[in-house]
């Protein structure tokens, strides 16, 4: 028969087993969970910083503008919007591409009916590269230590809308 003391010493080394092989676990899925969060956020504040940039560009007549100096202003406008969380070196990369018209872009039939032709539009397409926080990535084999979002915008301006009249009925 066990004694007590015996018994207890056996369950204390049962105990430190089953921690050493869940701690891993929890550490890996607490790392997840700030992976997700990390991911989330970058994306979240890239988007919202490339509204800003673009906000910019609304009341600007699209041929006023080239598409190199485009490319640096929405950069930099995205950094100072990011609040600090996106430097110059987290935008990957910043392309802009001129159109004719909104027709050049895609064969939809929807859209050749309510754009007109001839207004010009601009298509952005920013990428941005943030960092993982933790080992995690590199732990499950990986081979990349940032990830990767890409975001497009189209911007253009609209086609004059005649102005309707209402009339009274008698």
């Amino acid at each position: 028969m066990l004694r007590p003391r015996q018994f207890f010493s056996r369950t204390r080394g049962a105990l430190a087993v089953e921690a050493a092989f869940a701690l891993p676990v929890v550490i890996a899925g607490a790392m997840m969970f700030m992976e997700l969060g990390n991911i989330g956020l970058a994306i979240n504040m890239g988007g919202r910083a490339l509204e800003h940039a673009v906000e910019g560009f609304r009341g600007v007549p699209p041929e006023s503008l080239e598409a190199r100096q485009m490319e640096r202003l929405v950069r930099q406008r995205m950094a100072t919007a990011s609040h600090g969380y996106l430097d110059d070196g987290d935008i990957a990369t910043v392309a802009v591409e001129s159109f004719t018209s909104l027709d050049t872009i895609g064969d939809s039939a929807a859209v050749r009916a309510t754009h007109a032709p001839g207004l010009p539009v601009w298509r952005l397409t920013v990428e941005i590269r943030k960092d993982f926080v933790t080992p995690l990535p590199r732990l499950l084999g990986t081979d990349g230590t940032a990830f990767r979002y890409q975001y497009q915008q189209l911007l253009g301006q609209l086609p004059p809308q005649p102005i309707a009249t209402v009339s009274s009925a008698p």
